[in-house]
């Protein structure tokens, strides 16, 4: 099951992210989306998730 979340960023970045976006043909949502997952991953945040459930 999926989740809609709304953030809050400042203009500068919400030009950086639709210039990514466009330049990657990715919509703007679904690059801020992959760029939060892996800074998760990056903290080790999904890894203890993970075990968590063991």
């Amino acid at each position: 099951m999926s989740v809609q979340i709304r953030i809050t960023v400042s203009s500068e970045i919400d030009k950086l992210l639709n210039k990514v976006s466009k330049k990657l043909g990715k919509k703007k949502s679904m690059l801020a989306r992959e760029l939060m997952e892996q800074k998760m991953y990056d903290l080790q945040l999904i890894q203890k998730g993970f075990e968590d459930l063991k």
